[in-house]
């Protein structure tokens, strides 16, 4: 059961991650947009203001393509995790099952073991 625990905690971690990563870039996509809004207002348009803000762009860009990246390397592994949770939780059930069916199996053995001993011993008086 503790396989099971350790990996729903990782598919919560990921699962967190993915939702930071997508703050992050909801973040990046509102600072891109408000720089082409800044372009398109002709505030920025011309000379090192402009070639400024073309860099900066690129560097949203870029950061918005890694964010994609991680983010679909993380949503891998917590689709990976949460398989594997769920199969560690169906595993310590079965197990759990087999355990209770031995036992009871070993308690219906001695039951019928004592009855057996019984009717010798009767039998033999």
């Amino acid at each position: 059961m503790r396989v099971a625990k350790l990996q729903a905690r990782l598919h919560a971690l990921k699962s967190a991650h993915l939702a930071a990563l997508e703050r992050e870039r909801t973040g990046l996509a509102d600072e891109l947009g408000a720089v082409f809004e800044a372009l398109a207002s002709g505030d920025l348009a011309y000379g090192a203001q402009a070639r400024l803000s073309v860099r900066h762009v690129r560097t949203i860009e870029a950061r918005i393509s890694t964010l994609a990246g991680v983010r679909d390397e993380t949503l891998r592994q917590a689709r990976t995790h949460g398989l594997r949770a769920k199969l560690a939780a169906q595993a310590a059930d079965v197990a759990e099952k087999r355990l209770r069916d031995a036992d009871e199996r070993k308690a219906l053995i001695e039951i019928a073991e004592r009855a057996l001993a019984r009717l010798k011993d009767a039998s033999l008086r």
